[in-house]
């Protein structure tokens, strides 16, 4: 098996900003596996908030590439050998998309079979609007045709975040998800935000703290009138009582779990808890949103909306039509 690995500058159609930062262009990985004339890709959409960096992925490959067994009879052996490795965990999900989407290609079956789930071809995802002035949202919304999605998530940061969500809800008629991206610092300050809003509309509200405050989310799961939704709180660990007593949901996320099997895992473990689930995704392309969509099936809520941002999708292997995303190959 032969393994190499490029990078990819995606210039996005707008500035993303998010509580944390603001990005007008958003660099990638593509990890392929090759044998013969059979090969699968796999994307790696690493993220600073995760401590992750190019310089660490560049690392990890070539480190990867010394050490990975020759020999890998099975996607066990491959997963065995990754859990053994510090590796950031958005590159252990490229290299293990990479090499199931070969298997998938080698035995003709699908990646849905592979796993043991559902078929699924299409979903309706939110779109995000990123924090922007107020007076920017109409005209927003308007350029990026954004009354065809059915849901839109809302970015957030600590300050203005009332005026910007008011004037999201003056210029659309559908259910908003709002995110925080762990903008709040306490109980105080979330409790402020949510009564300064009306509710009727709102779905949830995503991460308003940081993950570190477990006392604080605590609290504030015991007192909210809206729906809490982990996202930061999550990355590959397992889905716990932890997260029945401090929120009502998670987002789980392939980069983040670090395999398709640990977030079809942790899907499954946020089910059995009774918790509701949501698929979320970074900026990536259609190959990486596509591997979400591999695994969406029973999923509550999808946010697979990473690829709509990108001037120029390298692989177009999705579509969208009225806020529902769909392989190419349907049309």
């Amino acid at each position: 098996m032969h393994w190499t690995m490029k990078e990819v500058e995606l210039p996005l159609k707008f500035d993303w900003s998010i509580s944390r930062n603001t990005s007008s262009v958003k660099r990638n990985f593509i990890i392929e596996v090759q044998s013969g004339k059979m090969s699968g890709l796999g994307e790696i959409a690493f993220n600073v908030r995760y401590d992750e960096s190019r310089e660490q992925i560049l690392q990890a490959f070539e480190e990867f590439k010394s050490e990975v067994p020759q020999d890998l009879n099975g996607v066990e052996a491959l997963i065995y050998f990754l859990d053994s490795k510090e590796y950031p965990q958005s590159f252990k999900f490229g290299v293990e998309s990479a090499f199931l989407h070969y298997l998938a290609t080698i035995s003709g079956k699908s990646v849905q079979s592979l796993l043991g789930i559902n078929t699924v071809t299409s979903v309706r995802t939110s779109f995000s609007i990123p924090i922007m002035e107020p007076g920017k949202i109409a005209q927003f919304i308007k350029e990026y045709e954004l009354q065809r999605f059915s849901t839109i998530k809302v970015k957030i940061g600590k300050d203005g975040a009332t005026d910007l969500l008011i004037e999201v809800l003056k210029n659309t008629s559908v259910p908003l998800r709002v995110d925080a991206n762990e903008a709040f610092h306490s109980t105080s300050d979330v409790l402020k935000f949510i009564n300064s809003i009306p509710h009727d509309r709102i779905e949830f509200l995503e991460q308003p703290l940081h993950a570190s405050n477990h006392q604080e989310m605590l609290e504030l799961f015991k007192v909210s009138p809206l729906m809490l939704i982990a996202d930061e709180s999550v990355t590959g660990q397992e889905i716990t009582e932890y997260y029945k007593e401090r929120f009502h949901g998670v987002n789980v996320k392939l980069m983040k779990a670090g395999g398709y099997f640990r977030a079809v895992k942790q899907l499954r473990q946020a089910k059995l808890l009774g918790l509701k689930t949501m698929l979320g995704c970074m900026v990536e392309t259609s190959l990486g949103i596509s591997s979400a969509l591999n695994i969406a099936g029973g999923v509550d809520y999808c946010d697979l909306d990473g690829f709509l941002f990108l001037k120029d999708d390298p692989f177009r292997i999705l579509g969208e039509e009225n806020g529902k995303i769909f392989y190419s190959y349907l049309v």
